[in-house]
């Protein structure tokens, strides 16, 4: 496997390239972005601190990298975990401790990524899991917010991405959305909106309420979703 690792820090650079080359991986190590812009091709993962991550996942996007961008760094795993949507990343990777970097690299990369649709239909719920359970996402279904938060509040169900519909009973989804990008503990789960109503009610509503994005409930959902959560 290919991996390409960007980090300010000497260090750490080296060190990491070293855990994973022994672990069999071919590493490419620069400290700034641009310098790796020309190395992307067959590459499958990147790992890059949070400093450099926002416009340097973007720029090696556009530069044809196409595998999973992994925040990198010796902060503690919970505190990467909360910058991943944020930054523009698919997941986290604590540098400690280094002796087992090559297994939990290994882990974080064949962790299927749980999306949790919350819809009070349950029919448009198992329309979406026949749509993306197929393209390896792990699918999870609340009916209403106090269902989805018992399910979030788990850390081991919490999802990366919430689809979230807006009129439900009760909390609906621009008060539950306003719940989760409030509490700092839920800040790393992308929240989406989707609706039945016209495009600028319901981009409107993902304005008012700062979500990440939003969809139609009558257009292609699974390419969209795919896209959001590579």
């Amino acid at each position: 496997m290919k991996v390409l690792v960007c980090t300010e820090s000497e260090i750490l650079g080296a060190l990491a390239g070293h855990a994973l080359f022994a672990a069999g991986h071919e590493v490419i190590t620069e400290e700034r972005p641009e310098l790796l812009a020309n190395r992307t091709a067959g590459a499958d993962a990147l790992l890059i601190s949070p400093a450099l991550a926002k416009s340097g996942i973007r720029l090696l996007r556009e530069k044809g990298f196409e595998g999973r961008s992994l925040l990198f760094s010796d902060d503690p795993q919970e505190a990467l975990e909360a910058q991943v949507s944020a930054l523009g990343a698919e997941g986290a990777l604590c540098a400690s401790p280094i002796e087992t970097l090559g297994e939990r690299f290994r882990q974080a990369l064949a962790q299927r990524r749980r999306i949790l649709i919350v819809d009070d239909s349950e029919i448009a719920a198992e329309l979406l899991r026949a749509e993306l359970e197929p393209k390896g996402f792990q699918i999870a279904y609340a009916k209403d917010a106090e269902e989805a938060t018992r399910i979030i509040l788990k850390k081991e169900t919490r999802p990366d991405l919430v689809l979230l519909d807006i009129n439900m009973p009760g909390v609906d989804g621009r008060q539950f959305c306003r719940f989760l990008k409030q509490n700092q503990l839920f800040r790393g789960i992308k929240v989406v909106l989707c609706s039945g109503q016209s495009r600028a009610e319901v981009e409107a509503a993902a304005a008012e309420c700062g979500a990440d994005g939003f969809i139609l409930k009558d257009e292609y959902l699974g390419r969209w979703l795919t896209e959001q959560i590579r």
